[in-house]
């Protein structure tokens, strides 16, 4: 459970606000009733929510390493080479055509980033 203060909360009283509230992590189970007879030591428990921003940060970051590879290397390639690996920056319409249609299957997404991963070995090899 996820506990507030403030938002028209009395001072010094803590309401539940409930999971799910786009939270990304939550308190240790042995706190969830905000009153534990201990401390609690207990790291946070992470959520899909949480895993998925992390996969997302992955992403970018595979976007901008192939990027800054493509245009250290650009001299080195030839023309459909650099064609090939720029084509791969773009997501392609079998992930997403915009912010609303978008696959519920995880293979296309793991197949970009699989492509992704080897124009990055390949081009950090040069």
């Amino acid at each position: 459970m996820g506990w507030r203060t403030g938002y028209g909360t009395p001072k010094g009283e803590k309401r539940p606000w409930g999971n799910g509230d786009g939270r990304f992590i939550y308190p240790p189970e042995t706190a969830a009733d905000a009153n534990p007879a201990q401390p609690v030591l207990a790291g946070p428990v992470d959520s899909i929510r949480w895993e998925m921003l992390r996969d997302g940060i992955e992403d970018y970051e595979y976007l901008a390493i192939l990027k800054r590879l493509i245009h250290t290397h650009k001299m080195k390639l030839a023309a459909p080479q650099v064609q090939q690996y720029s084509s791969l920056l773009k997501v392609p319409e079998t992930i997403t055509k915009d912010m609303t249609h978008f696959t519920r299957d995880p293979s296309p997404i793991e197949e970009q980033r699989h492509k992704v991963a080897r124009a990055i070995e390949v081009l950090s090899n040069l």
